[in-house]
């Protein structure tokens, strides 16, 4: 073999070694993009006597412009409900009016080398991602009543939990009847104040 072609044959080698370039996204990156959906959460609402099914809008989108990639936002929709409503979610819980938007932010530890295998490893081990409510109030009291009189809530310090939705639940089935895919599982908890949960499936474009 001669000396140029034996370095040709090292090089080669030394060509499959290298590792190929990391993604540029970190966990945090890749926890925020699984999150953020235009989604829908069931509920019934019953008004004289009869039963209704509706959607509550809830999207969990990017910040502002100019805000720091690791922060996002959740809005929650005016139900629009007339008075003399009352509502509840898939699991027959009340629900109430909730209308506001949260900035939320990700604490977690994030390096760009390891960011997929980060991301997979909690998602099978917590299914899902808790994030940090850095800042915003709610508006929360009875679907149907004036948008006025629903108490403010601080969320600040909170948390927002976004998980999936466990396979084969009553959740995941009641959901699976809108045609969607993507089903997520959220939980947000005020300091000193309520938790809500609620279900929720963003729906096919069309």
């Amino acid at each position: 073999m001669s000396v140029r072609h034996a370095g040709a044959v090292l090089w080669l080698v030394a060509a499959t070694v290298i590792p190929a370039p990391a993604s540029g996204e970190g966990l945090r990156e890749l926890a925020v993009a699984w999150a953020q959906g235009d989604y829908r959460a069931p509920i019934v609402c019953v008004l004289d006597g009869q039963a209704r099914e509706a959607l509550r809008r809830v999207r969990i989108h990017p910040g502002r412009p100019g805000e720091l990639p690791s922060t996002f936002r959740l809005t929650f929709h005016d139900l629009d409900a007339p008075a003399g409503i009352s509502c509840s979610g898939v699991t027959g819980a009340s629900e109430p009016n909730l209308v506001g938007e949260l900035e939320l932010a990700f604490d977690g530890r994030s390096r760009p080398d390891t960011g997929e295998v980060d991301f997979r490893n909690a998602l099978r081990r917590e299914g899902g991602f808790r994030f940090r409510v850095k800042s915003g109030h709610l508006r929360l009291g009875a679907p149907g009543a004036p948008l006025a009189e629903l108490e403010d809530v601080d969320f600040a310090g909170g948390t927002a939990e976004v998980r999936s939705v466990p396979p084969g639940s009553d959740a995941a089935r009641h959901l699976a009847l809108f045609g969607a895919e993507r089903q997520r599982a959220l939980k947000l908890s005020a300091v000193g104040g309520p938790s809500l949960a609620f279900d929720l499936v963003e729906l096919p474009a069309h």
